[in-house]
């Protein structure tokens, strides 16, 4: 009997340890869920330094490229400034006299149609300055966490204009642009992707190539099509060039990072990036973006949004 007893209190006091532990599981819990939290937030900064990092290094080389195209329109205006100034000087010498003699009214037209001619080349060459200026403010601009519903193909010019330099002449951009309705988005990350994807297909081309942009939508996407003729990339890389830091030396230059930042882009925004690609032929990038920004998403992805920017 006091066998029986013994027994009785050893699984008494087994039991009560048991409840001990299992008093002290919602405490590991909810310690567990706070780190989870923590580290989860700081995933979602480390993304934004990561965009923010890929951002200010496209704009580097933005910069480099848009002074090079203002060297244009200012060498036009400074050209035409000395075109002016010799045309007044002999337009003022001409009305010095009180009577203007009919044989220099022909020469006052000449001057005043040259000048009207050297007015319109300097607005032109203006207007070049002021889109490239405000392209490149446009790309560098913070969002403010504000979702905006944008035209993907203004989107896409404006990079193209910020990439000219880059591209050159060797790279001809084919468009074949379909209908797609505006896109609800955050327009500066948007911006950063396709800067990241068209600045990687001008890199993987190494003489003279195309570049075509296909565009379409269905009823709840937009599809975006980028292809290029450049060199491919082989079979045993494709499932990796989205990895964080992998790069090769086939002259596919930036793939780490810029291609892992477009990924985590489309990602956040409800999409779809996909990757084909024939060694020796080229490579397609696809991106597949929702035409309405889903709440939750909006709501996961502040820190995104908040990424320092300039």
């Amino acid at each position: 009997m006091s066998d029986d007893a013994e027994a009785l209190r050893a699984r008494i006091r087994q039991l009560e340890e048991e409840n001990r532990e299992l008093g002290r599981v919602p405490h590991e819990l909810r310690r567990s869920h706070g780190e989870l939290e923590s580290a989860y937030a700081q995933l979602r900064s480390t993304q934004a330094e990561l965009v923010n990092a890929a951002k200010m290094a496209s704009l580097g080389m933005l910069v480099a490229g848009v002074a090079h195209e203002l060297n244009t329109p200012l060498g036009a205006l400074h050209s035409n400034r000395d075109v002016l100034q010799r045309a007044l000087r002999k337009l003022a010498a001409i009305l010095e006299d009180e009577v203007v003699e009919p044989s220099e009214l022909e020469e006052l037209r000449r001057i005043v149609r040259a000048i009207d001619g050297i007015m319109e080349v300097d607005g032109m060459a203006v207007e070049r300055m002021v889109q490239l200026v405000t392209n490149l403010r446009g790309f560098g601009r913070p969002d403010r966490a504000q979702i905006d519903t944008v035209d993907l193909h203004e989107g896409i010019e404006t990079t193209l204009l910020l990439l000219r330099h880059e591209m050159g002449e060797r790279v001809r951009v084919v468009r074949e642009y379909g209908e797609i309705p505006r896109v609800e988005c955050y327009p500066n990350q948007v911006n950063q992707l396709f800067m990241n994807l068209l600045l990687n297909a001008t890199q993987a081309i190494k003489g003279p190539g195309t570049i075509t942009i296909r565009s379409s939508a269905d009823d709840s996407h937009a599809v975006v099509e980028i292809r290029d003729t450049g060199a491919g990339i082989p079979p045993e890389n494709l499932q990796r060039i989205f990895e964080p830091g992998f790069t090769t030396k086939d002259g596919r230059v930036g793939m780490g990072l810029g291609l892992l930042i477009s990924r985590q882009i489309v990602e956040q925004h409800r999409g779809r990036l996909r990757v084909q690609s024939t060694l020796g032929e080229g490579t397609t990038f696809t991106v597949n973006l929702p035409l309405r920004l889903e709440r939750a998403a909006a709501g996961d992805d502040r820190a995104l949004a908040h990424a320092p920017t300039t």
